[in-house]
Order: structure tokens, then sequence, then C-alpha cells
């Protein structure tokens, strides 16, 4: 008799149908992203005013829903950042989320039996992409098994000067958690022998960790080159070059069109093998 495939499948069908009750949305039309394409949204948006005690409760049930729901962790981490004043606008696109998730509600997590315990990640960022600040926002994303295990959204506390600097930036947070990572797989008895290959799609940064040698227009980014540096040679980290349509943490830091979004959707379901043998 053949073994059964075991798998574990984590998605929250009832907190999604109780939460679009909660908020008047259960007969609304379903939408296929959770964000318009490339929408930038301003605090100082001349729309009314809306609800911030109502914003911030929906936002706050998006937020948890993240856990089980990577593909709306940029969308919701965006608009969490007019929770202080929000407009009509805003919540216009908090309601794009919910009905994205009306037509997506079965959509979960699903972990296959596998015996690939190699942890391997992808960093990126979009450089400028706030309006109001012109600060960049860093996504990562990591895997091991059959599917993602740690995934980020968040924009950057300072203004980059170049989009390699906010890619290396976005990668240093990356490296801080794949080594946070590695040390809770140590102590689970899953150790890691081999560096944590992570995966990035700017050649600046690839080139600055191989030779860096600083001169006027990158010595600003020194600590974080030193940094990543450090836990190359330490053999924690592997960084390695992979072309943008496959850099999976792009769905973390930008909207994105309906064709590159379910793409990428499709790239958090399938096991890192799939995609690099």
């Amino acid at each position: 008799m053949a073994e059964r495939e075991s798998h574990f499948c984590f998605s929250d069908e009832i907190y999604q149908d109780n939460m679009l009750e909660k908020f008047r949305m259960m007969d609304c039309t379903p939408i296929t992203t959770p964000m318009e394409n490339r929408l930038q949204l301003s605090r100082s948006d001349p729309s009314p005013e809306v609800s911030a005690t109502l914003y911030r409760k929906l936002i706050g049930s998006l937020i948890y829903l993240t856990y089980t729901r990577p593909d709306i962790s940029f969308a919701v981490s965006y608009l969490s950042r007019f929770m202080q004043e929000p407009k009509v606008c805003h919540w216009k696109a908090t309601r794009c989320i919910l009905r994205y998730l009306k037509g997506s509600v079965d959509l979960g997590l699903e972990y296959k039996k596998n015996d690939n315990f190699f942890l391997s990640g992808y960093s990126d960022s979009d450089h400028v992409g706030n309006i109001d600040d012109k600060k960049s926002t860093s996504g990562f994303v990591f895997f091991m098994g059959s599917g993602p295990i740690s995934w980020g959204s968040k924009k950057q506390h300072f203004i980059s000067r170049s989009s390699t600097e906010a890619e290396y930036h976005s990668a240093g947070e990356a490296v801080c958690e794949a080594i946070w990572l590695r040390l809770i797989l140590e102590g689970l008895g899953i150790p890691q022998d081999k560096p944590t290959t992570m995966y990035v799609d700017n050649e600046g940064v690839l080139k600055l960790v191989c030779n860096p040698v600083f001169h006027e227009r990158t010595k600003h980014i020194e600590v974080q080159v030193h940094f990543i540096c450090e836990h190359v040679l330490k053999h924690n980290i592997q960084l390695q070059f992979c072309p943008t349509v496959e850099q999976r943490a792009d769905i973390f830091t930008k909207s994105l069109a309906r064709d590159k979004f379910e793409l990428f959707k499709e790239f958090l379901s399938s096991s890192l093998e799939t995609m690099h043998n």
C-alpha cells in the first residue's frame, strides 16, 4: 500500500468570513489583487477623514490575518501607515483588501511532507516608494521545506540615497532575520550546516560584498556592508543573484499588476527546488 502523503494546511476561513460580516462586506464584488497596481497614497490627501477607531480595528484584524496570508502583507503594512489620520482614500483601499479576501477566502499556507530542511531567503526593496517622506520599503521571505516560514514588509526608517543603498538596508534586515531563524532551528534540533542562501536582484549589492572598497558614493552604507560581509565570512550567509522576475520578495515591497501578482503568489506556494533546479 502506498504511503499517504502528509501535509498541513493553515487557513483562517472562519476568521475571514467573520471579518467580512463585521465590516459589512459579505456581499461585496470580489477582485483579484489586494491593492491597485502601483497605488500611491498620501497622508495629506484632500479627501475627508474617516473614523480612526474603525480604520484601526480593520487594520488590526488584517494584521492578524497576515500570519497565514503573506499575499496581503504589503497592502496591510502600507495602509497601516495612515492609522493616525485616515482619509476616505485610505478607507477605500482597505476595503479593496476585503474584496480580494472575498474572492480568495479559501487560500492559506500548505506544507507538504518534505525532507529538505535547508533555509533559503529572498530580499528586495522598493526605492523611494513612499511619496510623503521618500523612504523605501524592505521586503523579505524565507523558505524551508515546501513553503515560506517567515516573511515581512516594512518601511525603512531612513531615506536611501540610491537603489543600491535601499537594497543593502533591506538585505541587512533580512540577514538579521536569517541569523535569528538559524538560532531557532538549531534549538529545535535542525542545525543549518551550510550557509543560508539569500537571493537579491541588485548586482551592486553582490559587488560590494565581494569587493568592499568604498568611495564617496558608497561609504555612507559602509556599516551595512561590513555587517553582511561579517556573516558571509562566518559562513552564515551566502548571497546569490536572481533575476527580478524570480525575486519572490517583490510581492512584499510594492503593489503589483494582476499577472505579476498571480505569478509571485504562486511562487510563495512552490518550493525553492522547483524554481532553481
